[in-house]
């Protein structure tokens, strides 16, 4: 009898508790159980700054951060939250249906797996990307291809790792909120780049900081690089290192690391704009507020960057949670500006054959050409274009239906060799190659060449394609601009919309499968001419075949 009344008190306090669990945050606090470093009751002892993050009912957050900040753990609540106590579903975007599974299986699994009740709220967890509570359904999906988000109206939309995400995916997933009375977005990452992927976002967003009392001037204050950090020691190696302290920026007296659990405890976030809007909240927070990340760990961390622009970049993304652009990791106005000759597009065209003239075409929603002049400064060997100066002789654009518009420019630039783009007019392109055959080639960017290494397969079409690294190529080619003097010139009447396409390609550096440095290029906007311009270029070896009589 005793332990049937002991059981009904129990469920009685359980039913008292629940009906308290009104916000997110309390609901974590009571209803996730944490394993690793922080076993135990979820809490956000060790990571104030995210309580209100649990609590933001705004339309649209967004979350700027360095790494290993809670804030994933964030994400995982309020999904986990909605599902149980606002009886929504949720829709969990990741960068790839790879890592996607990934998280589904460690990240939720470990969380269900720890926590009783989350245990018994789901009635079907056996589908990875599909994880069923009753009536309501937590959808984990990765952001490439289109079908993988597709047909899921959701009123609860995550995105973990923007910036690692397809971006124009980004907007379809919005999508899946917009027949939703109530809706609420989350987007979530590591910055990589300015004007990209989270900054953008964030740029957009109220501009919230994390602030707080300073415990020796009680001024209030935050912790940014690099004022609010004394670096001892000089280099990487160098022992003093952990000798490295935080500081106050108002009143420079050190903060000791092991108090962050006092003196962060009572800060709260506040706009750093005069008249934010409050309907997009953006939150950014660095490592300088880890309790498990050192000021020495630190000061190690920015001396690695010195000649290592990943490292540099680590340091920024991670670390400080800021966007990063190495040196002439992109082309400016600076360097398009010197780069301009004394020509025109309406210069009069070739009057007699023999000229190396190449042409590139991009497909966009119209078609982008660049037709390109080359000048030999030394014999070819097995690398023409790193002895060749170009002179881009006209551009222009075309509509999609109108390809006659290349044959006419063929003849009237007397083009030696073009490289259009394969996709998505592949028959257009297809045919225009077989016009010219022998003249003409399709492309296509693919990584596993080697270098400048072009691979060419005949397509039972009778068009030839050719297959290239777009990173070794697109290195190539902007790095003419950034020789001194540049190694290519541009006309005159260059156009607005070719600078900014040439401005939109950014080099930056993302890890491998097997976790290596690798160089890639981030789009910021259209970069058609800029590709077009990469056609042109992959073109010359072709030409100066054709003129020598022998492969390049």
């Amino acid at each position: 009898m005793s332990s049937l009344l002991d059981e009904m008190k129990l469920v009685i306090a359980e039913g008292l508790r629940d009906r308290t669990l009104t916000s997110c945050s309390r609901w974590a606090a009571n209803r996730r159980v944490m394993g690793g470093d922080f076993a135990g009751s979820y809490s956000w002892k060790h990571h104030p700054w995210v309580k209100e993050l649990h609590d933001s009912w705004a339309p649209f957050n967004v979350a700027m951060k360095g790494a290993q900040l809670g804030v994933t753990e964030v994400a995982i609540n309020r999904a986990l939250y909605i599902i149980d106590r606002m009886k929504r579903d949720v829709l969990y975007v990741l960068p790839t249906t790879l890592t996607a599974s990934d998280f589904s299986k460690t990240r939720f699994g470990g969380a269900l797996s720890l926590s009783p009740y989350l245990k018994n709220l789901f009635t079907d967890t056996n589908s990875v990307g599909l994880k069923q509570a009753g009536a309501n359904a937590l959808y984990i999906r990765g952001s490439r291809g289109e079908s993988n988000l597709v047909s899921i109206p959701v009123s609860e939309l995550i995105l973990d790792e923007v910036d690692r995400m397809q971006q124009k995916t980004i907007t379809l997933a919005l999508e899946r909120l917009s027949g939703q009375l109530q809706k609420h977005v989350w987007a979530i990452s590591t910055p990589t780049i300015p004007e990209f992927g989270i900054h953008k976002l964030y740029m957009k967003s109220s501009q919230e900081h994390f602030y707080f009392r300073c415990p020796s001037c009680s001024r209030l204050t935050e912790l940014v690089w690099p004022e609010c950090v004394e670096i001892i020691g000089d280099h990487v190696n160098d022992p003093r290192c952990k000798e490295s302290f935080i500081k106050c920026k108002e009143c420079k007296n050190k903060l000791h690391h092991e108090a962050k659990p006092e003196f962060l405890s009572l800060g709260d976030w506040q706009s750093t704009l005069s008249n934010p809007n409050m309907d997009f909240r953006g939150f950014y927070v660095n490592q300088l507020y880890s309790f498990t990340v050192t000021p020495g760990e630190l000061a190690v961390a920015h001396f690695r960057g010195f000649g290592d622009e990943f490292a540099a970049k680590e340091f920024h993304n991670s670390k400080l949670g800021l966007p990063f652009i190495g040196a002439g990791a992109r082309v400016d106005d600076a360097m398009i500006d010197a780069a301009i000759g004394d020509h025109t597009t309406g210069d009069p065209r070739p009057q007699k054959a023999g000229r190396l003239i190449t042409l590139g075409g991009d497909q966009g929603k119209m078609g982008y050409v660049s037709i390109v002049e080359w000048f030999l400064r030394g014999e070819p060997g097995n690398d023409v274009n790193s002895v060749a100066d170009g002179k881009l002789l006209w551009f222009g654009k075309f509509g999609e239906d109108d390809w006659s518009i290349l044959d006419e420019l063929m003849v009237e630039w007397q083009v030696l060799y073009a490289v259009v783009d394969a996709d998505p007019q592949i028959n257009e392109a297809r045919r225009f190659c077989k016009r010219f055959h022998g003249y003409a080639g399709l492309c296509r960017y693919r990584r596993g060449q080697t270098a400048k290494e072009i691979a060419i397969a005949e397509e039972d079409s009778g068009a030839p394609m050719l297959t290239v690294d777009r990173t070794n190529w697109l290195t190539a080619t902007l790095g003419r601009f950034k020789s001194k003097p540049p190694r290519i010139l541009l006309p005159r009447d260059i156009s607005a919309q070719y600078r900014d396409h040439l401005k939109n390609l950014v080099r930056t550096y993302e890890r491998d499968d097997h976790g290596n440095p690798t160089a890639t290029f981030v789009e910021l906007g259209d970069d058609h001419f800029a590709h077009s311009l990469n056609y042109a270029e992959i073109a010359l070896p072709m030409a100066a075949a054709i003129t020598s009589g022998k492969d390049i």
